[in-house]
């Protein structure tokens, strides 16, 4: 069997387990989405579809996937928030009670917003954990310190009595910060 082929197969099984919730053909397209990110190593539609036809993953031609993808992603039935929740509820408590460090960065998108993350350093690779959006240029309602106070508590309760430090930019560093990581225990 293609390595591609395997993939798929555990890949799928492990997707339809995580996410009880959510119908059975949006867990096969987000599987069969995620693999196509992994396989083309980017989040072009054209470029995922290219890669899992040309993996065999599907019987379908390349203009059918890239549609079945872009619908995936047009679906309003899909709660983002949702599906995130339940991912990190299952993936998190696998790190519980551990010695943990996070970053946090600001990540311009445009010149419209800013995305702000915070991610899990594991090893050397950073696994996004949670992210919001605010604009770059305009005032928003909501400051950039509640953005981040909101993205920890949405973390800390699938964590345990975890030892977390929490990393940041140089642009982030301040009295606020660490104000905000002393009230949740976090270095």
């Amino acid at each position: 069997m293609d390595a591609s082929a395997l993939l798929w197969k555990h890949w799928h099984k492990q997707v339809k387990d995580l996410f009880a919730g959510m119908h059975g053909h949006q867990k096969k397209t987000l599987a069969f989405f995620v693999l196509g990110i992994v396989l083309s190593g980017t989040a072009v539609l054209q470029r995922m579809a290219e890669h899992l036809s040309q993996h065999g993953i599907s019987a379908a031609n390349m203009p059918s996937i890239e549609r079945r993808l872009a619908r995936f992603l047009a679906n309003d039935r899909i709660e983002v928030g949702q599906v995130w929740k339940q991912f990190m509820a299952q993936v998190l408590p696998f790190w519980r009670d551990q010695k943990l460090r996070f970053v946090l960065d600001l990540t311009p998108f445009n010149d419209e917003a800013v995305i702000i993350y915070i991610g899990l350093l594991v090893h050397s690779r950073l696994l996004p954990v949670v992210w919001s959006t605010m604009p770059a240029q305009s005032k928003w309602q909501e400051g950039q310190w509640a953005i981040v106070e909101r993205l920890l508590d949405a973390i800390i309760p699938y964590l345990g009595k975890a030892e977390c430090t929490l990393i940041a930019d140089r642009g982030l560093v301040g009295a606020p910060l660490v104000n905000i990581c002393q009230k949740r225990g976090w270095h």
